[in-house]
């Protein structure tokens, strides 16, 4: 017969110690196993090429064909172990070659597959059922119970091996389940953060202050200590997840078996559950409590300044850490004065007489009432300052800006007879000798052209004693002007007199 090697696989039946090769029968076909390879004997069904020296290896006719395939997952020949094997043997197998084949251990490439089909053959042996239907059925008997199913909880090979060995890994190092899915471990869940929104007067911003309100927040329950079970009583595996925290749902797609761990959705997490409930807080470990609350506000906050009170907001479950208090301020705005960082400004309206001559006047400021030096000649749009009247720097109460005053120039749009003549009088004051001059030559020149010589001197006599009234008119303005000038200067020296 002709010789045809399809594969080679590595065998899967239990190493023979008495001898190379062992053999057995299956539905007729005999089956020999040489140490790491699978033989299938059979007659040729080919027998035409059985005279084919190509597809004969250079063998006669009674040679006999042989084809080498690979066979389906064993559990018994995974563990080692015969189909009669009991219960006790089937755990001393999988103790041993757990230990064997454990990633922390072995480092060779493909020990965890190996440690994974120990573990899987494991959790079906070691169970009556399944191994029933396997042995009836083979692996497509326990396939929904193993993992086939779209709503089967299936066991985690590092969680099985933990459940010989102890949480402590039996010796070995951490990082055992790459996927997360294993012990459970107590992580601590810190509580809420809550927001909190007051107002402040423009002044309490600026100087700063201490406020007060009352909070509604949770707290820890002081009579279990946030674990919400009544004292003296013991919490209870979860049933479900059996003290892992999660479970593992395996699906069956078209592309293979894909796993999610999610958190236990009866436990949420912790592995037990209560048993008898905390009557206080009534198992939730957490109870609402209203406080008082001071904040202190500090000099120069404004508008959207948030201010942080760690440790106030609500208690983590299960005796976690609180959360923090975050309060979020909004400042008041006063008509007639702008922010602007640290500064502040105003604007501030004069007349055109205090513009000219210069005066004093009071403007509102954060600390009250102030006075503000108006000098003299002061132009419209000018900015005069109070120093160090503005807002102190946040976290620097020690710088301070300064309040601005821009000035407005107030100009009537009525004014009486007298105040009319004086402003002509006063406007006619600059311009009046030019004026005086231009026309004094346009009349004279006039007259020399047109008149007769005896009204030329009647003329010029008329101009004289004109130029003679001007000039005394002049005198008067400027002694009234001079007059006015006095009047205002003594008052402003009684008033410096009176006030300083």
């Amino acid at each position: 017969m002709a010789v045809i090697s399809f594969s080679l696989v590595p065998s899967l039946l239990p190493p023979s110690s008495s001898s190379s090769s062992s053999s057995c029968f299956c539905g007729g076909i005999p089956l020999r196993s040489h140490k790491s390879f699978l033989s299938i004997h059979s007659a040729s069904p080919f027998p035409s090429l059985a005279s084919n020296s190509k597809f004969s290896g250079g063998g006669g006719s009674g040679r006999r064909f042989h084809t080498v395939v690979s066979a389906s997952a064993d559990y018994y020949a995974t563990l080692g172990v015969p189909k009669s094997a009991t219960g006790k043997e089937i755990k001393a197998a999988y103790r041993r070659l757990a230990r064997q084949y454990h990633p922390d251990v072995n480092k060779e490439p493909g020990a965890t597959e190996k440690f994974k089909e120990i573990s899987a053959a494991y959790e079906v042996l070691s169970d009556d059922k399944k191994r029933a239907l396997y042995d009836q059925y083979g692996e497509a008997g326990v396939k929904s119970t193993v993992g086939g199913g779209s709503s089967a909880y299936t066991t985690n090979p590092f969680d099985l091996f933990e459940t010989f060995f102890g949480p402590s890994m039996g010796g070995f190092g951490g990082g055992m389940d790459p996927t997360g899915f294993g012990t459970r471990r107590s992580t601590v869940t810190k509580g809420q953060d809550i927001r909190y929104d007051f107002s402040l007067t423009f002044s309490e911003a600026i100087f700063g202050t201490e406020k007060e309100f009352d909070l509604s927040h949770l707290e820890t329950c002081e009579v279990c200590s946030g674990t919400g079970a009544k004292i003296g009583s013991k919490m209870k595996i979860c049933s479900t997840c059996g003290g892992r925290g999660q479970v593992m749902r395996t699906e069956q797609t078209p592309f293979g078996l894909f796993s999610q761990v999610s958190v236990c959705p009866t436990c949420g997490g912790d592995g037990e559950i209560i048993s008898e409930y905390c009557r206080k807080c009534s198992g939730e470990g957490r109870i609402r409590v209203k406080k008082n609350i001071k904040v202190k506000v500090p000099p120069g906050v404004s508008s959207g300044s948030i201010l942080r009170v760690t440790g106030e907001g609500d208690a983590g479950p299960r005796g976690g850490p609180p959360g923090d208090l975050y309060v979020y301020l909004d400042v008041e705005e006063i008509p007639g004065i702008q922010r602007d960082d640290i500064n502040l400004r105003s604007t501030i309206s004069v007349s055109y007489l205090d513009a000219i001559l210069g005066s004093v006047v009071k403007v509102k400021t954060v600390e009250g009432t102030s006075e503000l030096q108006i000098p003299p000649g002061t132009q419209p749009g000018d900015v005069l300052v109070l120093a160090r009247k503005g807002v102190p720097k946040l976290n620097k109460p020690s710088i301070r800006g300064d309040h601005l005053f821009t000035v407005k120039v107030t100009i009537p749009k009525r004014i009486s007879t007298k105040e009319r003549e004086l402003l002509e009088e006063l406007a006619s004051l600059g311009d009046t000798s030019g004026r005086s001059k231009s026309r004094s030559r346009t009349h004279s020149s006039t007259i020399s052209r047109e008149a007769p010589a005896a009204q030329r001197v009647e003329s010029s006599t008329a101009a004289v004693e004109e130029k003679t009234e001007q000039s005394e008119d002049q005198n008067d303005l400027w002694n009234k002007l001079k007059d006015l000038a006095g009047s205002v200067a003594n008052g402003a020296l009684k008033w410096l007199k009176d006030n300083l």
